[in-house]
């Protein structure tokens, strides 16, 4: 008789569990698929990455986007320093407060615009430098910026 009760309850248990497993499955099939899904978009903007390295051959040249050439670095004139050193500099002085217009004057027109919940986002891409962003508030001030790793 103990044998048969301990059987029974034995099935019970094991009745019981199979819904719980099952939802488990589920759970887990839906986020080896949301994974892949994620994968495959990290694919494709890696390719577009790639894609926009390899139409500038020159990576460190600053643009010109109307600039002038005295803007683009204020503490040595362009001649006695590295562009690369010089875009550093430029986004080193883009400070909370900086204007749209003074951000333009530093970094040159973005090469993206967007909006991410109703705040104005410029995105500057430099092939085998980095990326940069600079956030602007409603009154057209820098909030927040993100200048490219520069590899320093």
């Amino acid at each position: 008789m103990r044998y048969r009760s301990l059987t029974v309850c034995s099935i019970i248990l094991a009745l019981t569990a199979l819904p719980v497993a099952a939802d488990q499955t589920d759970e887990l099939a839906r986020l080896h698929e949301e994974a892949a899904q994620l994968r495959q978009a990290l694919e494709r903007l890696e390719i577009r990455i790639r894609a926009i390295e390899r139409q500038n051959e020159d990576p460190v040249a600053p643009k010109d986007n109307g600039q002038p050439e005295a803007s683009r670095s204020k503490a040595m004139p362009a001649a006695q320093i590295s562009p690369l050193v010089s875009l550093k500099q430029n986004w080193s002085q883009v400070q909370p407060g900086t204007p749209e217009d003074g951000v333009q004057a530093l970094l040159g027109k973005p090469e993206r615009v967007l909006r991410i919940d109703g705040a104005l986002v410029w995105y500057y891409m430099y092939p085998g430098i980095g990326r940069g962003s600079v956030f602007f508030n409603a009154n057209g001030n820098v909030s927040s910026a993100e200048s490219p790793s520069f590899g320093w």
